[in-house]
């Protein structure tokens, strides 16, 4: 049975905190590292100068969302300058086409790279000796997504991802406490989710993705408004100048031709706890949760890694 922690109890509270922090305060980034990348690869990364279709196409090929960029002319001695993401990318494109000149706008995929680095998040770049803490921090209340981490003369990226692997493979020493605490304890119900029809366009859906600054992915619905798929950045990997008109499709069909089929979006209902939800990010791959009311099938918000970094940050 699923343990709900009271709020107003100070003596569960204070167990979470003494339990987390012992934890969190005495592993070290490189912990993270040999735990879930141990093996040494070179990191993936492109010159500044480097295209739109050039990053869409590696981020595809290599099954990630995002890359390191370096200045246009430090190849032999890089130096980074950001990290751009699928979404950066999307937002760029956005502020150059529009519906009516869609037809037209291939060549835009043409941009470098560096025309992206103002929509990117600020580069943080942090030492394996550092504490998780840091990491924790940047990937809650600051909003950061993914950190390069310097180890001797090597660079690693680590992201979001990484850290919720790393928590649930110990979860043993996050604390039972912690770990039982359900969706409403994770992430508040949100009234006035936005959401896209199944009869857009998957150029519709971009677009919408891209103008609003508080989301990641857009949830798809159908005539009764039931959650049928959803669409993000990472649905455009792969776009190039060849494909530019598959976003004139139906965003089903966008999808159904992207993916080879249409994978229905992950929910979670109100009992799910931390832990499941964690399991479910790393056993899935999923980047978010749909929260869906268990009895009424109301879809009342969306858990991301973010919000699992909230709970943690908030009792370091």
């Amino acid at each position: 049975m699923t343990t709900i922690i009271p709020i107003n109890n100070n003596n569960s509270i204070k167990s979470i905190d003494n339990t987390l922090q012992t934890f969190i305060k005495s592993t070290t980034i490189a912990d993270v590292l040999s735990s879930v990348k141990p093996t040494s690869r070179t990191l993936l990364d492109l010159s500044s100068d480097a295209t739109i279709e050039q990053a869409l196409d590696l981020l595809l090929a290599e099954d990630i969302l995002s890359v390191p960029i370096y200045k246009k002319g430090t190849s032999s001695n890089k130096q980074y300058i950001t990290i751009v993401s699928a979404l950066d990318l999307l937002k760029l494109l956005s502020t150059k086409v529009s519906m009516s000149s869609l037809h037209n706008d291939r060549h835009l995929l043409l941009m470098p790279l560096s025309d992206a680095i103002e929509l990117a998040e600020q580069l943080t770049i942090l030492n394996s000796t550092d504490s998780v803490d840091k990491l924790v921090e940047l990937f809650s209340y600051a909003h950061i997504h993914r950190v390069l981490i310097r180890q001797e003369s090597n660079m690693t990226l680590l992201s979001q991802m990484d850290l919720v692997r790393f928590f649930h493979s110990y979860n043993h020493l996050v604390g039972s406490d912690i770990l039982d605490l359900t969706t409403a304890h994770i992430v508040r119900k949100n009234d006035h989710l936005v959401s896209i029809s199944y009869k857009s366009t998957a150029a519709e859906a971009f677009l919408k993705l891209a103008a609003n600054k508080q989301i990641t992915a857009l949830p798809i619905i159908d005539d009764n408004d039931e959650l049928v798929a959803e669409i993000s950045a990472m649905d455009m990997r792969g776009l190039n100048r060849d494909r530019w008109d598959d976003l004139l499709k139906p965003v089903m069909m966008f999808l159904k031709t992207s993916h080879g089929d249409i994978y229905p979006p992950l929910t979670c209902h109100d009992q799910f706890t931390l832990s499941q939800i964690m399991t479910a990010f790393v056993l899935r791959k999923a980047y978010r949760l749909w929260w869906i009311d268990l009895f009424s099938g109301e879809m009342k918000g969306v858990v991301t890694m973010t919000d699992i970094f909230n709970v943690f940050a908030s009792h370091i």
